[in-house]
């Protein structure tokens, strides 16, 4: 018996053949292939290969965690899992990840890069040591930061 797949083509051309039942965990892709919009490929126009393959393998755990064993086991094995997965997403591509489960409508996964960016923005740093670790670049001057500081002193206690 086989399995139907379908062919995800990424933004920088990579292809990827996955099973259907993993690329639907994407309710965009579901959408498309209840709909008979996918063609031969569909392209992902806003993902680029190393994000999609992220996705991929977090979508195969999801499907694979879903089918079988106990139900509070399985829960806490999930977890365990989705924690190791996001250790290995390093941070300057954490937003690209998330962009791509906005992107491609994964629920779990968007939630899952929002907690960490909010655990991350959490653990006390500096506005300085959140631009370095996000690569955010100032867009205040010295003088504005000062007058926002103290036009909101209050936020700042």
């Amino acid at each position: 018996m086989s399995t139907k797949t379908i062919k995800l083509k990424s933004s920088d051309g990579v292809s990827f053949e996955v099973e259907e039942a993993i690329a639907i965990q994407s309710k965009t892709i579901g959408n498309m292939v209840e709909d008979d919009c996918a063609g031969d490929v569909i392209p992902l126009a806003n993902v680029t290969s190393k994000i999609l393959e992220m996705v991929i393998e977090y979508c195969k755990e999801h499907v694979a965690d879903s089918s079988t064993g106990d139900e509070k086991s399985k829960e806490e094995d999930l977890k365990k899992w989705d924690a190791e997965f996001m250790k290995k997403i390093k941070h300057p591509i954490l937003f690209d990840v998330m962009m791509a489960a906005n992107y491609l409508n994964i629920e779990s996964l968007l939630d899952l890069t929002a907690q960490t960016v909010a655990d991350l923005l959490s653990l006390g740093k500096t506005p300085e040591q959140l631009r370095a670790q996000f690569n955010i670049a100032k867009d205040l001057t010295d003088e504005e930061e000062a007058q926002i500081r103290s036009e909101n002193q209050w936020a700042f206690e």
